[in-house]
């Protein structure tokens, strides 16, 4: 009695195969707001963080190249970093809002309907801009006491620094009343998308 044992057939790459292998699908999909507003602000953020992260990166070479070659340094160069860290974060922050890539917690959202839990979203979408709204109105209350204090290498106010929180604030503010407003006008688009929005920041 034999048995036939049929063999795997050999596969052999085709000229299309090693034409994708040559020309890799290099393309760069960048990530955008989820909403028009939301993108706008995503490109604020990112103009933000990136310029004050570049400026940070150019002081710290010098920095490090002048005591390499030198022995020296600049007094400012070691103030200014400091100075625009809270820019980064800041535009970070933004840019995070914008694109929906904060921390959430959505296991009561996922088991309520499509259209109860667009609702939710809307309705924690604007309470989220009014608390942001009355943490700036109370940021505005330190800009006095923080421009009296001055930086001692640069002689520059704090409220350098402390601007970047306020303009956060402001930002997150107007983002989150802009997701609310799309949802609420764009109900089948939002409802879509409505399993991967996350509630709040």
């Amino acid at each position: 009695m034999t048995t036939n044992v049929q063999k795997p057939q050999e596969q052999f790459l085709t000229e299309e195969d090693l034409a994708d292998i040559d020309n890799p699908d290099t393309t760069v999909v960048i990530p955008r707001g989820t909403d028009p507003v939301n993108e706008v602000f995503r490109l604020i953020g990112a103009v933000i963080a990136v310029s004050s992260m570049l400026i940070v990166w150019v002081l710290l070479l010098i920095g490090v190249a002048l005591r390499y070659f030198t022995g020296s340094s600049m007094d400012f160069a070691t103030e200014l970093p400091a100075y625009l860290y809270p820019w980064i974060i800041s535009g970070g922050v933004i840019v995070a809002m914008a694109l929906g890539g904060h921390i959430a917690v959505d296991f009561l959202l996922n088991q309520l309907s499509r259209r109860i839990a667009l609702g939710t979203q809307i309705g924690v979408w604007i309470g989220s801009g009014v608390l942001f709204t009355v943490m700036s109105v109370f940021g505005f209350r330190l800009i006095e006491p923080l421009t009296a204090q001055i930086t001692p290498i640069l002689g520059w106010p704090q409220f350098g620094s402390f601007a970047a929180f306020l303009t956060m604030t402001i930002c997150l503010a107007l983002q989150s009343f802009a997701r609310a407003w799309y949802m609420a006008r764009h109900h089948d688009a939002a409802a879509q998308t409505a399993d991967r929005e996350v509630l709040g920041v």
